[in-house]
């Protein structure tokens, strides 16, 4: 039996030994006997507590000595968590910490980039239903973080189950020592998940394999200068993106207009537009900002838009259960005037997606192509998380719309953007995905029986 219990610190216990209270009907409720020593689990920690019957008026409250929060670590403020007893071990979690990049301003106030107001959001809703996020970073992990009050304050923190892993830098991902920090935290017995940025290659190649995903995938190819000489040759239109770019970054549009050579581009220089009259100087320009650096060839697919701006729509899946996906939102993405990417990050505005696809295509049409978008995201999302190593539980999927109706994948992101333009505190369907995600994941983890399984296999 799972509940939902409180966790507050006692002062009136000053023992030196851990002790708790629990009041008789949790006692019964987890077949624990009165007055005897239980076994208290809280994250990857166990001790052995002695347990004491409270008479206090709130019998969903488990009290903690001074000796029980220090040896859990935990922080000395009442907190809501899941309960369960299982093989004599009375398991409290799910604890949760979100990995991310810290910045402190002179005020000494922490700063999580572009995932302040998603970390609120954790906090509020996990405390609604049972559980603790903090956060934290590579530094301070796993003895330091910080947990939200009325502000984000640093405190102690306990062994936590599960790592959401929000940092957005591949350079920190691609580092020997963060590699050999992942190694150890899953021989630890830490779930990680979303552990790395995803290749525009691996993706493309993994999908490609599944002949039902196949029409879906627009013509890619690697970047060499052999193979850009041969679409140069052979395509009026394609794009080149770099293998391991997010937000619409450093992306290179080549084209034919009125018989010159067009090149548009994002993020290499102030100008947006250059125009060649040779074949040759516009190979030149794109190699000149390419370099050495990873990139994919891509046809360009005829896609829907709106006054020359792009319309293309992001879906947002979590994982629920086992090997079950949703879409827990969708959204339209309308490019700026005269850019041709419609990413938020440049300048991208977001219109409900039955909205845009109601204005181009009849209604019962519509509808099919709305239905199939969902049904290819989920498809994706699913193909991705049984091939790929370790554990996925959200995916951002970007789709396209040909004039004909037919949708085409532009773009699958491991850490799609929590940017939020709402100055309320909002819980978004997101947040609470991501609390049920990992407390799914603790439960199901909790009560495994057989401890030698590698915890981290996502097909478990």
């Amino acid at each position: 039996m799972i509940s939902q219990v409180f966790i507050q610190p006692s002062f009136t216990l000053d023992e030196d030994f851990p002790i708790v209270e629990i009041s008789s009907l949790l006692l019964k409720k987890f077949y624990i006997r009165e007055n005897e020593m239980i076994n208290i689990q809280i994250g990857q920690k166990q001790i052995d507590v002695h347990c004491n019957v409270t008479h206090e008026a709130d019998i969903e409250t488990i009290y903690l000595n001074q000796s029980c929060l220090n040896h859990l670590n935990l922080p000395p403020r009442t907190i809501k968590l899941q309960a369960i007893n299982h093989q004599n071990c009375l398991i409290l979690g799910p604890i949760v910490a979100v990995m991310t990049e810290i910045k402190m301003t002179e005020e000494k106030t922490p700063l999580f980039p572009a995932i302040q107001t998603f970390c609120q959001e954790l906090h509020e809703y996990s405390q609604e239903h049972g559980g603790l996020f903090f956060v934290t970073n590579v530094s301070r992990f796993p003895n330091k973080g910080f947990y939200y009050q009325t502000s984000w304050e640093e405190d102690e923190t306990p062994t936590c189950n599960i790592i959401y892993n929000r940092i957005h830098s591949r350079q920190v991902e691609k580092n020997p020592n963060f590699q050999r920090l992942k190694n150890t935290w899953k021989n630890n017995g830490l779930l990680l998940f979303n552990d790395r940025y995803f290749s525009k290659w691996e993706i493309h190649e993994m999908l490609l394999s599944k002949k039902s995903l196949q029409s879906y995938l627009p013509s890619t190819i690697i970047f060499t200068e052999e193979n850009l000489q041969q679409w140069l040759k052979k395509y009026n239109d394609f794009y080149l993106k770099p293998d391991l770019g997010s937000q619409g970054r450093q992306i290179i549009h080549y084209f034919m207009k009125d018989n010159r050579f067009q090149l548009e581009q994002t993020s290499f220089s102030s100008k947006s537009l250059y125009t060649f009259e040779t074949l040759g100087e516009a190979a030149s320009q794109i190699k000149k900002w390419i370099q050495s650096k990873g990139f994919i060839i891509q046809r360009t697919i005829p896609l829907i838009h709106v006054d020359e701006r792009k319309i293309d729509f992001r879906f947002l899946c979590h994982k629920t259960l086992k090997d079950r996906w949703t879409i827990t939102s969708a959204v339209g993405r309308l490019s700026e005037e005269k850019n041709f990417v419609s990413n938020i990050a440049q300048g991208g505005s977001i219109i409900r997606p039955e909205k845009m696809i109601n204005t181009l295509f009849e209604k019962e049409k519509a509808k099919q192509i709305l239905d199939l978008m969902k049904e290819l995201a989920i498809e994706i999302a699913t193909t991705i998380s049984n091939e790929v190593e370790g554990l996925i539980g959200e995916l951002g999927i970007d789709i396209g719309v040909d004039f004909s109706g037919k949708p085409w994948l532009i773009e699958v992101n491991s850490k799609p953007s929590k940017q939020s333009d709402n100055d309320s505190l909002v819980i978004r369907p997101s947040a609470k995905a991501i609390v049920n995600y990992c407390t799914n994941l603790w439960i199901e983890r909790s009560t495994l029986h057989d401890k030698t399984r590698n915890i981290n296999n996502d097909t478990f």
